[in-house]
This record gives structure tokens, sequence and C-alpha cells, in this order.
């Protein structure tokens, strides 16, 4: 009798063991086969060097910017707001930009595309990219004014739609969007794939644009890092996170002003950095990210009582 209750309790810890996997998978998928994402807060941040893709998140509060980097190549992702320009054009020089090749704006609201007209007469412009009519108009929106101003000089103008796709060096760049009535809900997302791994930059999609992106793309929405939507102010579509199923989120605006989106990502467990606290940097080989973030000195006082009330 004792030799079969020791069986029993062998078998049991044995299941229990095999199991482990499964219970650790997380909420999207398998963990294990994630790609590795190292990240390292209050580093220093280095220019690209031509080797593999590069992203910087502009430390901007409510407003998107982002630089991406391949083969020398360069695109801005979005332009802030006009009164951003002195914290982009800082930063920009310090990467030692002298070029935008593309830039690209999700959607013309002024925490978007304000600062496109000042960065295009600061540095010269392969082509400005957008998905909605050239003579767009709405409440908050730069679109007129922004064209206007960019065939006075003579930048070449593109429109884009959802499923177009282009390269920036060896990185493959396709545009995800709804026919969404609302702003937020219209604008487009790009999803970076680069060798084995992948970034998605969710704009300011809403949560029934997430519901809509995930039916019609599915899997093609799988990335290891995501820029939160909406600058992180409100939760996701929970179909929209399991598929995406990322290993980290960047968030576009500060920790005071992201409860939603915070409570959201951690209770997927999912780690994130806010953008407001210094500039980040994305540096992936094809098989593995490393991530830095250079923060602010007021940023460390922040960060410090913020950890400290979780």
């Amino acid at each position: 009798m004792k030799t079969c209750s020791f069986t029993r309790r062998l078998l049991s810890l044995l299941l229990c063991l095999a199991l482990l996997p499964a219970l650790y998978a997380g909420a999207g998928g398998d963990q294990a086969a994630a790609t590795p994402i190292h990240i390292t807060v209050d580093g220093d941040i280095l220019p690209p060097d031509g080797e593999g893709l590069y992203l910087y998140v502009m430390p901007l509060l409510g407003a998107d910017c982002m630089l991406l980097v391949q083969a020398g190549q360069t695109m801005l992702v979005d332009m802030g707001k006009r009164n951003d320009l002195p914290v982009i054009q800082e930063h920009l020089d310090r990467l030692g930009i002298d070029r935008i090749d593309i830039a690209f704006n999700t959607h013309p609201h002024s925490d978007h595309i304000g600062g496109m007209v000042d960065l295009a007469q600061a540095y010269p412009v392969g082509r400005f990219i957008t998905v909605f009519p050239l003579d767009f108009v709405g409440p908050s929106v730069m679109q007129n004014h922004t064209i206007n101003n960019l065939k006075k000089m003579r930048v070449p103008i593109e429109r884009m739609r959802g499923g177009d796709a282009f390269a920036l060096g060896q990185a493959q760049v396709r545009v995800m969007k709804t026919s969404h009535t609302n702003i937020n809900g219209a604008s487009a997302m790009l999803h970076i794939q680069y060798g084995d791994t992948s970034l998605l930059l969710a704009a300011d999609v809403n949560r029934v644009a997430q519901s809509r992106l995930n039916l019609n793309h599915g899997d093609q929405l799988r990335a290891d890092v995501l820029k939160y939507p909406h600058h992180g102010q409100e939760k996701l579509d929970e179909s929209f996170t399991r598929t995406i199923n990322p290993g980290l989120a960047l968030i576009t605006h500060g920790s005071a002003n992201t409860l939603e989106g915070q409570k959201w990502l951690d209770r997927f467990e999912v780690p994130y950095l806010f953008a407001s606290w210094g500039l980040i940097s994305l540096h992936s080989d094809g098989t593995a990210i490393q991530v830095t973030q250079a923060l602010s000195e007021d940023s460390r006082g922040i960060r410090e009582r913020w950890e400290a009330g979780r």
C-alpha cells in the first residue's frame, strides 16, 4: 500500500511539472518562443550605427513622434505638436539626423501632425505620407494647413491606404487601418517587421477599431513591442491585446495620465515605459531587441515616487 501511495504522489508531481510551461505561457501565447527583449532604464542612448533597426521615441507628453532608422534610411512616424519642435529637433540633432526620408502621419490631429511644417523647414524631407484625403477637415485637424505648406516647399505628398506596404531598408512596413468615421479610429497603425522581430505602432486606434483590426488582420498583428494606442489613456480591446501578445509597451505620455492603460498592461503582465520620462531607444538585430531609456533629471524622482506607490 505504501508503495502505491508513493507512486501516485510521484505521478502527480510529474504531471504538475509537465503543466508548468502552459501555466506560464502568458495571455496571448507561448512566451518560451518570444523574442528576447532586454530593457535598461537610465542608460545611455547611442546614435544609429547602420546595423539593425532603430526606433527612437521622443520624450513628449501626450503627443507622438517616433524615428525609425534602418540601413541609413530615416522615417518619422508623426511629428508631435508644434510647440514640441525644440525637443524633437534637439534629439534629432544629437542622433546625427540631418534628413527625413519619409514623414508618415497616422492621422491629422494636432498632437500628431502639428510639428510637420516646422520640421520640413528645418530638415530636408523626401516625402510626406498620409492616409487621409488631402483636403480632409475636422476639429483639431491640421491637414489642409500642412499639405498647403508642404506643397509650397515642394515636398512630395503621397496618400496610402490600409493594406499598403513599403520598405525602409531591410525592414518591411505594413499599413493597417479601418474605415471608422472617428478620426482616431481611422488612424493608421504601422506593423514593422525586421528579421524575426516586430513592432506595432498603434497610433490612436480606439477599441471599436481595435476589434475590427483584430478581426480583419488576426495574427498579422502579432508584435514584440507595442506603441500603446492613444497615449495609454484607455484600456484596450481584449482580443486585440491577446493577439498582439507584446513583450513590451511604450506609452507616449506620463504616469499620472495613463492609469487605465497601466492597469490594463499590469493585468496582462506586460512591462511598459513612459516616453515623457526621457528618450527611448530600441535596437533590433533581427533576433533580439535592446531597449534603453535615458531618464531626465526630473523624471528620476517621478519614477521613484511612481514605483513606491505601486
